[in-house]
């Protein structure tokens, strides 16, 4: 007997079936809404011919003063395995060409000055640093909005409501204003967590009825009206005092609008599961879990479920996820034994030494890369729209990594993407930005490429985003302008010209959709 897509779903995690959010037949091709997903892993650090496909006849072109190059992705199998790099590769079965054509893999994205230990820079808020060197104390006094956030909060992206804005799973990733509906106040970090029974509870309260609204009233609008009042009255108050009762508002507001949302007709509300992942499987400092890779890889895909069972439902439509682990069982200093010694790793990700380096950081990426990033990219890809197409059709999902291909170094640093956002970007190519006519660095070389900045600004773009609620003063990207070159053969107006900054606003070259 033939197994249904919802049979299969549910024998993956644990949960029970998930609905079709889309199930009913489409009466016209309405424009339907849009996903997002960020995976955020840390160091980095994989050589280039163990990270991205090897170069057999690109396609060339010149942008802004120099060549940049383009392939097809080419799956190759064998052995029950598919493959388009040591990291890219996974069972053939879930790696196969239908999902390649729906993905893209990105080469020579550079944050242009030196960024070490941050979790900002992924989403665009470089000021999330250690404050490593003097570029990251700079650029730690020009905080950003992070763009999941920006898609959160613009009315383009998000035109009904929804209970969870962004589903936040990991620290130090996303940051908003104090008030985000009024885009004032500090820039602070959003409160964020990892145990799927929170998440369950807060896209399914208790209390709330499948397709239908919660059966009290809730007391918010009492506290609102107490807030209003003393915010209206004649008493005299400091200028930071109103701006408190103004943020309290605006999350009183905002709570009142979380409690009014329903699920769609069609969603059928999953069963909690008996055990969190945490208490399945457990956590970092835990037990064995930090040097259990099936343990972390089994965590996260319960984390998967649920971003699949919120947007299938209608009650999100962003997920930012800051992974806590490795993937794998090295049980020494990672930081210091692993990725600070990636450049002085063997030439080749052969499993020969697998202690070596360079092989413990392309296990465990890709085991990341099969484990988690396509666990969810199938699941998506197995939920139709009832269009003709999936919910992946309509999603852009991302993987980055902190670092380059040389640890605390911003070139050339990974970008993988799955899904066109709702047709706007094309996808099924390998994209290779770097100037290779400047280099640095010993056996492993670097190359200057093009703007983050720029990618992040054509993400928010495929996202709906209009530049007019996040337009940069002084170039066409997102975030901070500032570049400078360190330790290096070239100068910074050689790898970072203003002909790459005055082109920032465009779309990236063979990434727009005709």
């Amino acid at each position: 007997m033939a197994l249904s897509r919802r049979q299969i779903l549910a024998g993956l995690s644990g949960l029970p079936a998930l609905p079709l959010f889309w199930s009913r037949p489409a009466r016209a091709q309405a424009a339907l809404p849009k996903f997002y997903v960020h995976f955020c892993t840390t160091h980095g650090a994989v050589w280039r011919n163990h990270m991205f496909p090897a170069v057999d006849n690109p396609s060339t072109q010149t942008y802004a003063g120099r060549p940049v190059r383009r392939q097809p992705l080419s799956v190759e199998v064998s052995g029950g395995r598919a493959s388009l790099s040591p990291v890219l590769s996974a069972s053939s079965g879930l790696l196969t060409p239908q999902l390649a054509a729906k993905m893209n893999v990105m080469q020579g994205l550079d944050w242009p000055f030196y960024l070490a230990h941050h979790t900002g820079g992924h989403l665009g808020n470089t000021a999330r640093n250690d404050g490593n060197g003097e570029d990251g104390v700079l650029v730690q006094a020009h905080p950003r909005v992070t763009i999941d956030q920006l898609m959160a909060w613009s009315p383009e992206f998000y035109g009904a409501p929804v209970r969870q804005r962004v589903l936040t799973m990991g620290n130090n990733i996303s940051y908003a204003w104090e008030n985000p509906e009024a885009r004032s106040g500090a820039i602070q970090a959003q409160a964020s967590t990892r145990n799927s029974h929170t998440w369950y509870d807060r896209l399914f309260p208790p209390g709330t009825t499948t397709g239908g609204p919660a059966p009290r009233p809730p007391p918010v609008d009492r506290i609102r009206e107490q807030y209003a009042a003393l915010l209206a009255s004649p008493r005299r108050r400091s200028a930071a005092d109103t701006a408190r009762l103004e943020q309290h508002l605006q999350r009183l507001d905002e709570l009142k609008r979380k409690l009014g949302v329903t699920t769609t007709a069609q969603c059928v509300q999953p069963e909690k599961t008996a055990q969190s992942n945490q208490q399945r499987h457990g956590q970092p400092y835990v037990g064995d879990y930090s040097v259990n890779p099936g343990k972390q890889i089994a965590s996260s895909q319960m984390l998967n479920d649920l971003i699949v069972a919120g947007f299938s439902c209608g009650l999100s439509r962003i997920a930012v996820l800051h992974q806590d682990s490795d993937f794998v069982d090295y049980a020494g200093d990672y930081h210091q034994e692993v990725a600070h010694r990636a450049d002085q790793a063997a030439p080749a990700a052969d499993g020969a030494n697998p202690t070596d380096p360079q092989n413990v950081l392309c296990t465990g990426n890709q085991r990341f890369f099969e484990g988690v990033l396509l666990d969810l990219v199938s699941k998506l890809d197995a939920t139709p729209d009832g269009q003709g197409g999936t919910l992946l059709d309509h999603s852009l999902v991302v993987w980055s990594h902190e670092s380059g291909n040389i640890t605390h170094n911003s070139y050339s640093t990974p970008v993988i993407t799955f899904g066109s956002a709702g047709g706007y970007l094309s996808t099924g190519h390998y994209v290779d930005y770097r100037n290779l006519a400047l280099a640095t660095g010993g056996a492993e070389k670097c190359h200057p490429g093009l703007l983050m900045q720029q990618w992040l600004g054509m993400t928010l773009r495929s996202m709906g985003v209009p530049a007019s609620q996040w337009a940069e003063p002084d170039h066409g990207g997102y975030g901070y302008r500032f570049a400078r070159v360190n330790w290096a053969n070239f100068t910074t107006a050689q790898g970072y010209p203003d002909s790459l900054w005055d082109r920032c606003g465009d779309d990236l070259p063979w990434l727009r959709a005709a």
